[in-house]
């Protein structure tokens, strides 16, 4: 995961070499500039693809590089950077599981060494970074709560005049409910103890456990079906509904643990998004940048990257320094920067 956070950076690096002096990407090859489009009340110009036309931003069809951003412009430098988020971002998320899988089987197995590459072992029973001696009144996950509430409530203040905007107002009361739910799991301490699928509990648990966990995770076919028609594929929905049916399957007899439902749903609906993405679309595809409903490309994939980043060190760091600073707090508000980074303006 370290390697993912300085891989994005570097591409990053490399993308921001494309940024002229208003922080708009331009690209420095394959544009073609419009004479009988030239602005004068902005000294700006529009700009087309050689191939086909920019990519339109949700909030209408707008081409001038500075009612744009440039978050749209389908520029190499752009191209690139996406194709190797995704590729970084699914092989990261991969290798989160396997360390995830090793450390569960080791831990309950006994004589767990509480050491790196292995999780700590206080994530592993309570599911979460959590400072077992915080300074105030408020603990960890009580304090995740409040900062979920904040961020919805501050969000909303900001951008509510944003809302009407494109699909603005359904990401954020998409975004908004994920959040409250997860957030009053935290604030609440709700009972996570036990397994989601199990003999020891009763009928009306066991089919509760799993509705729920097969809901949030239904991004999981609408994340891939989504790749799927935009590059034109037939089968989305089947590929979807069988990774959506198999993830809840394997939770139900693999993972099994309630402690660990709340990570197990962003790690699956992460690898479905990125890796369908990683799978089915070209490098060179401006298709790539459809999929970026935000102002900024750039800003969304620093979003996700510090997202996924934050996912890592929780387990790994948890101990030495992590928990210390917030613990799974970070996630929490990463988290919901990064949803907030693709509504559109």
């Amino acid at each position: 995961c370290a390697v993912s956070t300085l891989s994005i950076a570097l591409l990053c690096i490399f993308s921001a070499s494309n940024v002229d002096a208003r922080g708009t990407f331009v690209p420095k090859t394959s544009i073609k500039r419009n004479p009988a489009g030239f602005k004068k009340q902005t000294l700006d110009s529009t700009v087309t693809l050689d191939d086909e036309p920019a990519l339109l931003s949700p909030a209408g069809p707008e081409t001038s590089l500075k009612a744009r951003g440039g978050g749209y412009l389908a520029n190499q430098a752009m191209l690139s950077l996406t194709y190797y988020a995704d590729i970084v971002w699914s092989v990261s998320i991969l290798i989160f599981m396997v360390f995830w899988l090793r450390s569960k089987t080791q831990f309950e197995a006994g004589n767990y060494v509480d050491a790196f590459p292995n999780f700590n072992t206080m994530v592993l029973k309570d599911g979460f970074c959590i400072n077992p001696t915080p300074k105030g009144p408020l603990g960890t996950l009580k304090l995740c709560g409040i900062a979920d509430a904040t961020l919805i409530i501050g969000s909303y203040l900001m951008l509510k005049d944003k809302l009407d905007i494109g699909m603005n107002k359904l990401l954020f009361l998409a975004s908004a409910g994920y959040t409250v739910l997860h957030g009053a799991i935290h604030f609440f301490e709700v009972d996570q103890s036990g397994q989601i699928f199990s003999s020891a509990n009763s009928m009306f648990q066991n089919v509760l456990g799993v509705a729920l966990l097969a809901v949030i995770t239904a991004f999981t076919p609408i994340g891939i079906n989504g790749t799927f028609t935009q590059v034109g594929k037939k089968g989305g929905v089947v590929v979807g509904v069988a990774a959506w049916v198999a993830f809840v399957l394997f939770y139900m007899f693999g993972i099994k643990e309630k402690v660990y439902a709340l990570t197990y749903i962003n790690v699956t609906i992460f690898l479905s998004i990125f890796g369908s993405r990683a799978l089915l679309l070209k490098k060179k595809d401006p298709k790539r940048l459809e999929f970026y409903m935000g102002p900024s490309v750039l800003k969304t994939i620093i979003a996700v990257t510090a997202n996924i980043a934050v996912m890592c060190f929780e387990p790994l760091a948890c101990k030495e320094w992590f928990a210390s600073v917030g613990g799974h707090v970070w996630f929490d508000v990463t988290l919901w920067l990064m949803l907030m980074s693709v509504m559109a303006e």
